[in-house]
């Protein structure tokens, strides 16, 4: 994280000469809106293993195939930005994935403790909840583009059940629910970009990225996310864009337990935008 700090703040010393020192007006409101809410959704295609290992059982993941969870989801998005000075910027942002399956186990696994057996009946349930808070320093601004970087948390809500007939030791039992729980605030770096080719188009490309041990956590998370706007109104647009994110997360509570989550996610995103 120092090297990660030390780097933006580098990068920030090379750009501030080229700011100027009273405010430019940019020629897309995007660009001067002291508020903003977009709202819309995403069609996100998921790749993901998870494993919750306990006690001596050997660890092993399995991954939505193995579970039949679709891979796709529609999802929504809900992001907030409050531009409360010349130079810096609050943002917050949550999104969601969640996905069930049902089917016969293929292979032995253990999850949560339980054993389960190649056949027994299966269901599933996946839910990847993502939280963005964080604030952002302008570092380079002219009436078309401007550069802000700065950091945050990424909180991860991350939940995965499987439900069936499994194995406790010797002993079977026909109804069992292994769960795996991970509530992860982890601090992160961002960098975002906007451009304006006019008064109506405009982009923007979000960046995040971290790798961190913190207390029980190990992880790496890492997105990137562009969108092209169009604005309808004077207080109205929509933006079309696509995003991706990355992160591999494990938590060791304690040395009795142990939970991995490995997932990536990418899709194209369609939002309105209220600017005031």
């Amino acid at each position: 994280m120092k090297r990660y700090c030390s780097l933006a703040l580098i990068i920030a010393g090379m750009l501030s000469p080229a700011v100027m020192a009273e405010r430019v007006e940019g020629i897309h409101p995007n660009m001067n809106a002291t508020h903003m809410i977009i709202a819309g959704g995403s069609y996100q295609t998921a790749d993901a293993e998870f494993r919750a290992s306990v006690g001596d059982l050997p660890e092993v993941t399995v991954d939505l195939d193995d579970l039949a969870i679709d891979d796709k989801d529609m999802s929504w998005a809900l992001e907030y930005r409050w531009r409360f000075s010349d130079k810096w910027v609050f943002s917050g942002m949550a999104y969601t994935f969640e996905q069930t399956g049902s089917r016969q186990a293929r292979r032995d696994f253990n999850f949560d403790g339980f054993e389960f057996q190649a056949g027994a009946d299966l269901d599933t349930e996946l839910e990847v909840d993502t939280y963005i808070v964080d604030a952002l320093y302008s570092v380079y601004r002219t009436e078309r583009a401007e550069v802000l970087v700065g950091g945050g948390f990424h909180i991860l809500d991350l939940e995965a059940s499987i439900s069936g007939r499994a194995f406790v030791g010797e002993f079977e039992r026909q109804s069992a629910r292994g769960s795996s729980d991970i509530l992860a605030p982890l601090p992160n770096l961002r960098a975002q970009g906007m451009w304006a080719f006019n008064e109506k188009w405009g982009a923007m490309v979000s960046m995040g990225w971290l790798s961190a041990n913190i207390d029980d956590y190990d992880g790496g998370f890492a997105y990137i996310y562009g969108r092209l706007g169009y604005r309808l109104t004077e207080h109205i647009g929509v933006n079309f864009g696509y995003q991706f994110t990355d992160f591999n997360i494990e938590y060791k509570p304690d040395s009795n337990r142990e939970s991995e989550f490995d997932v990536s996610f990418h899709g194209p995103t369609l939002s309105l935008g209220y600017r005031f």
